[in-house]
């Protein structure tokens, strides 16, 4: 199957899923010097790209955001930058060469903020998922604390009605399939009417 460019079906303003992997599923965050050195470059990337984060997780071999972008060429750019920065950090400080990542990065397009809220759900519940703790919030490089203790980590940005998009929102799908595969996360209707845009 012909993977479809991003420019192709991403919008300024849209709602997406970005996931990013390691190769080889190497341990790209170590200790936790790594992952606080990523999130200040991740914070430095959003600034310049301008886009919202909604959610994040950080784990070892590969990281999750739900964001809103506002320029897709900005944030395209403030992407490859941040890849290839922590790449060079990552370079100097285990003595190694060689790529890092395994590909570039993946987007999927979300329908709307409920589903932003479900992917969400996804994301935070990554290191649960992957028997590294108990309970969401006790993942210490993730936006569930930013809700659920209301912790402020000058990261997250969240809802401007949170607790609407939390009560209308009755989609919690844990199924891998929905949330990574293909190029959006959506209802069954908004999924069919992308396939029909996509083949023109």
């Amino acid at each position: 199957m012909v993977r479809i460019a991003r420019q192709d079906y991403l919008y300024d303003g849209c709602y997406v899923h970005v996931i990013s992997r390691s190769i080889r599923a190497i341990k790209l965050f170590k200790d936790e010097e790594d992952f606080c050195v990523f999130i200040e470059m991740l914070k430095k990337a959003k600034e310049r790209a301008n886009f919202r984060v909604y959610h994040y997780c950080i784990m070892q071999t590969h990281f999750h955001m739900a964001i809103q972008i506002a320029k897709f060429l900005d944030f395209s750019k403030a992407m490859q930058e941040l890849k290839s920065g922590y790449s060079y950090k990552y370079h100097q400080k285990y003595k190694i060469s060689g790529p890092i990542w395994r590909e570039r990065y993946r987007s999927l397009l979300i329908e709307d903020e409920h589903y932003l809220y479900a992917c969400g759900q996804y994301i935070e519940n990554n290191p649960v998922k992957a028997g590294l703790v108990n309970s969401a919030s006790d993942w210490l490089y993730s936006s569930r604390l930013s809700y659920q203790e209301g912790k402020v980590d000058g990261f997250v940005d969240g809802y401007e009605q949170y607790a609407q998009v939390k009560k209308k929102t009755d989609i919690f799908l844990e199924e891998e399939e929905f949330f990574e595969r293909g190029s959006v996360i959506g209802s069954a209707l908004f999924r069919f009417q992308f396939k029909k845009d996509m083949k023109g």
